[in-house]
């Protein structure tokens, strides 16, 4: 029991002292804020959120009228209704959108092709992972390698969607914010914290049970 209490409190002190870089290497997007700031215009229904880190936007519409989402070379990506989701087979970005980073995608994929639409779920949102929304580079932006302690503004995004056949974008912004590794620190300092209390409270639990089972054994010896 020492032992274990040993190696989790070491454990627990370097999850502590290291919280920066361990989170920074399990995240490649730790540091950089991603939000969405309009669709323009202004589509009834439709409404767009991205997580903080830019892992993944969400796209909502609850209007009978569909919404398409354009791919990296303009082609339909995603059809979007209250009725369900729809994806094209034939669209590169369906499987370039698989990873978080850009891999292969199979040969039959061709955005000059009439799309080939198939049915992902009959809810009227639809979340994936977009390379547009985050930063691509594992070398981090000149601005943020020069001040890493300062907020930088690193780029303004966009994503193309049509809806009736009217086109449009959703709009956002991709952002550096040191403010950002404090989450880091903490989120490891609390679970250091807790593992360093679940074990001690254990350990003194088993001294109590040992203590309370030994003590008839010694009266009776008296």
């Amino acid at each position: 029991m020492r032992r274990g209490l040993v190696l989790a409190v070491s454990t627990a002190a370097l999850l502590c002292l290291t919280g920066m870089s361990g989170a920074e290497a399990s995240d490649p997007f730790a540091g950089y804020v991603t939000k969405v700031t309009a669709i323009s215009p202004s589509l009834p229904g439709v409404s767009a959120k991205a997580a903080v880190n830019g892992a993944y936007i969400v796209v909502t519409n609850s209007s009978a009228t569909p919404v398409v989402v354009y791919g990296y070379q303009d082609e339909p990506y995603l059809r979007i209704s209250s009725k369900g989701v729809w994806e094209n087979v034939l669209s590169p970005a369906t499987y370039l959108n698989k990873e978080q980073f850009i891999d292969s995608i199979p040969k039959d994929a061709n955005a000059d092709k009439a799309p080939r639409w198939k049915k992902l779920t009959s809810a009227d949102s639809m979340r994936w992972h977009d390379h547009r929304i985050h930063w691509m580079d594992a070398i981090q932006p000149p601005a943020v390698a020069a001040a890493p302690d300062k907020v930088h503004l690193i780029k303004k995004w966009t994503i193309p969607v049509s809806s009736a056949g009217h086109r449009g974008v959703i709009r956002g912004t991709l952002s550096w914010h040191p403010s950002s590794h404090v989450v880091s620190y903490l989120t490891y300092g609390s679970i250091g914290v807790a593992v360093l209390v679940v074990l001690g409270l254990g350990l003194l639990a088993r001294r109590r049970r040992t203590t309370a089972v030994l003590a008839p054994v010694a009266m009776d010896e008296k």
